[in-house]
């Protein structure tokens, strides 16, 4: 039995607030709005040294990762390319935060994912793949090539997913993956921004109506997608460089429309949704 010495009292424990580690993990639970972090930040000189730490904000990245906040859209608007944001204050972005600058006239969105957003100038001479938080942009020439065809793409983080696809982890790093069909020749080609330049050309043969050149593509798993005009889908394996043809889901020129007392209207248009 352990007696205490006259005069003495027992050692109240910390407060979790006052344990570094622990504040860091309650901290690390905040919701991944834009204003978490800034607010948390302005509670004392302690709070926004644990917040701004490189090494904290990589773990609430990777946290958050699987349900990151949806901070707005891009769309071509009347000066361009520009951000509508959807967000109430204070989480609230400003259009102008996102501003692409000069390559947001002529050029169009041909994909966004993981933070960046992948151009096309239309004349078809340079991708430019833009990271707007981080005010970057990266110009990657075309091949001559490649210009005769009709041009979509990807772009993707080439950073691991161990740090969440999270690409300001480490230098802005990334690939581009073009695809485009000219007559019945349909082809893909990957840029490596580590590399430094574009691989080899693949192609084969396909049917002349097969390929959709503004139909977005889908990532899923290592492969990617795109719908086209007819039943069929394009996909591309990551891994094999390899290109291929797909029997997909009947197609239906039929469409139906909709409306409701919230004075929303949905038109279905063979596989695509769009609601206003």
């Amino acid at each position: 039995m352990t007696r205490r010495l006259p005069g003495t009292s027992p050692t109240a424990p910390a407060s979790p607030l006052e344990v570094d580690d622990l504040l860091r993990e309650i901290l690390l639970r905040l919701p991944p709005q834009p204003s978490s972090l800034p607010r948390a930040s302005a509670v004392c000189t302690r709070w926004r040294g644990l917040v701004t730490d490189p090494s904290f904000l990589r773990t609430f990245r990777v946290h958050h990762r699987k349900k990151p906040p949806l901070l707005g859209f891009i769309e071509h608007g009347y000066m361009g390319i520009e951000f509508t944001p959807i967000l109430d204050p204070p989480d609230r972005i400003p259009p102008e935060r996102f501003d692409l600058g000069p390559c947001s006239r002529g050029t169009e969105v041909l994909h966004c994912r993981h933070g960046l957003i992948l151009l096309i100038d239309l004349a078809w001479k340079e991708v430019v793949v833009c990271d707007p938080i981080a005010r970057e942009q990266r110009h990657v020439a075309i091949p001559p090539v490649l210009r005769r065809y009709h041009l979509n793409g990807v772009v993707l983080c080439s950073a691991s997913d161990e740090q969440g696809n999270l690409h300001r982890s480490s230098p802005f790093k990334f690939k581009v993956v073009l695809v485009g069909m000219y007559k019945k020749d349909l082809m893909a080609c990957v840029y490596s921004s580590e590399a430094g330049v574009w691989g080899d050309l693949i192609t084969r043969t396909a049917p002349s109506d097969l390929f959709a050149d503004r139909v977005p593509g889908i990532v899923i798993g290592n492969a990617l997608y795109w719908l086209s005009f007819s039943d069929r889908i394009v996909e591309f394996d990551l891994d094999e460089h390899n290109l291929a043809v797909i029997e997909g889901p009947p197609i239906t020129c039929d469409f139906h429309d909709g409306s409701s007392e919230t004075r929303a209207a949905a038109v279905l248009i063979k596989l695509i949704v769009s609601i206003w």
